[in-house]
């Protein structure tokens, strides 16, 4: 469980987040709407540690391993996609070849293993993304616009393979800018509008 109590954040003199009160479950998936520039990105890196906040404070309760895609990911572009995956693993040196092998079969990526990452679509860009957000197995998920330049036969893989992570008791925190039909996927819909949670 994640709880996060009158949080607020500024950056320079622009308050980017204001007033923030959530509660994130495990085994539960949260999606996140709200037009660009309404704070969801920002949420997800308070949540994931990568800003803290001026106010209010996060509470995590058990363990805390991230799986995270936010904004733009940016990988090697000059090589290969396993080479790309391989250096992420190779951070917290978790888990073996075996596991980035079945996550880029699982992501329909396994037969462009030795491509270089430039020659890559959006959508294989965004695979590979999930690929490094899934392959070490985290307690959180979350995914920025996870669902950009994805064809409809691997958003429905995508849509498959997320119901399976919330299965395994995980916390997982989708943010989109644009309402996504996810029937049975989604347990708490949260607007957000300049900062705030919009109720």
């Amino acid at each position: 469980m994640i709880k996060l109590t009158a949080v607020e954040k500024k950056i320079k003199t622009k308050t980017v987040l204001s007033d923030i009160n959530l509660t994130l479950n495990r085994g539960e998936v949260v999606m996140l709407s709200g037009h660009n520039g309404s704070g969801k990105t920002m949420l997800l890196r308070m949540i994931s540690g990568l800003i803290n906040p001026d106010k209010g404070s996060i509470e995590y309760n058990g363990k805390k391993s991230f799986g995270v895609i936010i904004e733009n990911p940016t990988f090697f572009l000059n090589e290969s996609a396993i080479y790309n995956l391989r250096f992420l693993a190779s951070i917290n040196n978790d888990i073996k070849d075996e596991e980035i092998i079945t996550w880029l079969k699982i992501f329909n990526l396994y037969e462009f293993k030795n491509k270089l990452v430039k020659s890559f679509s959006l959508g294989m860009k965004q695979r590979l993304a999930l690929c490094q957000a899934f392959m070490e197995n985290p307690d959180i998920l979350l995914l920025d616009e996870p669902f950009n330049g994805i064809d409809e036969e691997n958003l429905k893989n995508i849509y498959d393979i997320l119901q399976k992570e919330k299965g395994k008791n995980k916390i997982i925190v989708i943010a989109s800018h644009v309402h996504i039909p996810v029937e049975g996927l989604v347990d708490t819909y949260i607007n957000m509008s300049d900062g705030k949670i919009i109720v």
